[in-house]
């Protein structure tokens, strides 16, 4: 290279540029293979997880040049780390897995950047192996139900064991919040709170209450769901 460049930026001088190349090159193999995981692994639309897969690709890559050009300086380290603390995000990572996956790719180029590649090319079958474990062996995770406000109408004369009993098999933590009666004491308007249970569904929770004998009226709400 010209004495012109070399002397205008001197700190390359201790990396070659060939050992530059070789490592970025393994962070792209390396990240390819994170996000190759994170998708065989990944159990949701394929569209958000090849986004969050280009990320892990481009963040294993930058990891290890921001490694690369700290080297051994640590005032240089410092540097860096105040400079890239103005930098925020606006995304927020849903899935605690997805957050694990983005530390993957970043000990991947942080390793790799600092010359270290027998951490990843040991660490990553693991991790894979793990993450393939749980996505095969978790056949039914749990599904997070949504809380429920239901509100019904009832005739004086309306059973409240038998409704208290059709709203305990449809959801869980069934709790009663209101009483009062309307249109002048003719009806009986109740409200109840809980979270819609595994194998039922507003629907099936709306049918049910109908069938009960003095139900008049039944409404069904889903205030998580309302506020999206």
């Amino acid at each position: 290279m010209p004495d012109w460049f070399t002397d205008a930026f001197p700190s390359d001088a201790e990396l070659r540029w060939v050992n530059i190349l070789v490592r970025l090159f393994a962070a792209l193999v390396l990240g390819s293979l994170v996000a190759t995981i994170y998708v065989s692994t990944r159990k949701r639309h394929a569209s958000s997880a090849t986004d969050l897969s280009q990320t892990l690709l481009l963040l294993a890559i930058v990891i290890a040049m921001i490694t690369l050009a700290i080297g051994n300086n640590t005032a240089r380290a410092f540097s860096l780390v105040g400079a890239l603390a103005i930098v925020r995000f606006r995304s927020v990572v849903e899935d605690p897995r997805d957050t694990a996956f983005v530390i993957l790719a970043v000990a991947v180029g942080l390793a790799v950047g600092a010359g270290f590649i027998l951490v990843p090319l040991l660490g990553l079958p693991i991790a894979g192996f793990v993450a393939w474990w749980f996505s095969n062996r978790v056949v039914a995770p749990f599904r997070a139900m949504p809380s429920c406000r239901v509100s019904l109408r009832t005739e004086p004369g309306c059973s409240p064991a038998r409704v208290q009993q059709t709203l305990a098999s449809h959801l869980d933590g069934c709790r009663e919040k209101r009483i009062e009666t309307v249109k002048k004491g003719t009806l009986v308007e109740l409200v109840y709170t809980g979270r819609m249970k595994q194998d039922s569904d507003g629907h099936a929770l709306v049918q049910a209450l109908q069938s009960c004998p003095g139900v008049v009226g039944v409404e069904v709400l889903f205030p998580e769901s309302a506020s999206t």
